[in-house]
């Protein structure tokens, strides 16, 4: 798969300071050690890089402790199969088993005990994808992190839900060749992955996400919206859509509040961020960062960057660079 970066190592028999070397090589820097004190660490793991996720299925034969110097920028989901294995994240200690699996913020991860014959299948997804993602559901920016409940019950309806995709996302990147789906196909199955973690752990966004689909929408948000596509890139006030959509700034207000959740200001952000970050994205773009956001209405490029970071959690020359890479 030109799509995916393929890695396998098998380390049998190795002490400490073998281990560590390799983390620092393979993985990030971290200090290993056995979990009893001579013994040596014997692990192999299975790993496949996939746009802004990896996955990977890993087994420690023989206990150890990795403590982290920095977790990577990623919410990262475990699905065991066998043994124990747990996190310490600041004050938490998180605990997974067979039947248990985690969802957690890798950045904030400290220390990680793998007891002997530990094995998991894990999936990380970068914090600009997660939070693009819930941004999508919203239908608004993400406001900061997302805290999950940290453990998932895979003996739940919903949570064998989250097992079995897990096990089928390994199997469609485990194949030969010939056997491998296509790109949009393992995409799709790590999106609906992301999605199934929003909805259905428990996470400071739930309520959000759980209100119910909103009813019709009013001609006159209709028109201010459409007024708004029109003229994304000319400067607007709230009450040029308001004349637009010919209806008063109040109502409009609490139109928006009731239909979309959020401020018709918001919104009009929401939409020229949108704007930019597809037109960076594109390979066909030539425009520098700068004269994209203008186009599409930002004229201070502080305050720019600084929301379009906000909102997608990186920033908005990581996507011009990606797309000069993909050329």
């Amino acid at each position: 798969m030109k799509y995916v970066s393929h890695s396998v190592f098998k380390i049998v028999d190795a002490d400490a300071d073998e281990m560590t070397e390799h983390y620092a090589r393979t993985l990030s820097p971290a200090k290993v050690e056995p979990l009893q004190r001579g013994s040596l660490i014997s692990v192999e793991d299975r790993h496949y890089a996939v746009g802004r996720c990896s996955v990977w299925n890993g087994r420690c034969h023989s206990g150890m402790r990795v403590t982290l110097s920095s977790g990577p920028d990623a919410y990262a989901l475990y699905l065991p199969s066998s043994g124990i294995m747990a996190i310490d994240a600041g004050r938490k200690q998180l605990v997974s088993e067979p039947s248990v699996g985690l969802v957690g913020d890798m950045s904030r991860f400290d220390r990680l005990v793998l007891h002997e014959d530990r094995s998991h299948i894990g999936i990380a997804f970068e914090k600009s994808a997660m939070i693009r993602e819930l941004s999508e559901l919203l239908d608004a920016p993400a406001v900061g992190d997302i805290d999950f409940a940290e453990t998932v019950d895979l003996a739940t309806a919903n949570g064998s839900r989250i097992m079995a995709l897990g096990n089928l996302i390994w199997n469609c990147l485990d194949v030969s060749d010939e056997h491998q789906p296509s790109s949009t196909f393992v995409e799709r199955l790590l999106q609906a992955m992301m999605i199934a973690l929003l909805e259905t752990v428990p996470n400071n966004y739930s309520t959000r996400l759980a209100k119910p689909s909103s009813p019709a929408i009013p001609k006159r948000l209709k028109r201010a919206i459409e007024y708004m596509h029109a003229n994304v890139s000319s400067p607007m006030t709230i009450a040029d859509v308001a004349a637009a959509a010919e209806t008063s700034v109040r109502a409009l207000q609490a139109a928006f509040q009731q239909f979309k959740d959020t401020t018709p200001l918001n919104y009009l952000r929401t939409i020229r961020l949108e704007g930019v970050r597809k037109t960076l994205s594109d390979p066909g773009n030539s425009l520098s960062v700068a004269e994209v956001a203008r186009n599409w209405g930002f004229s201070h490029m502080g305050r720019f960057a600084a929301l379009y970071q906000h909102s997608y959690g990186e920033m908005p020359s990581y996507a011009a660079k990606l797309r000069r890479g993909a050329k």
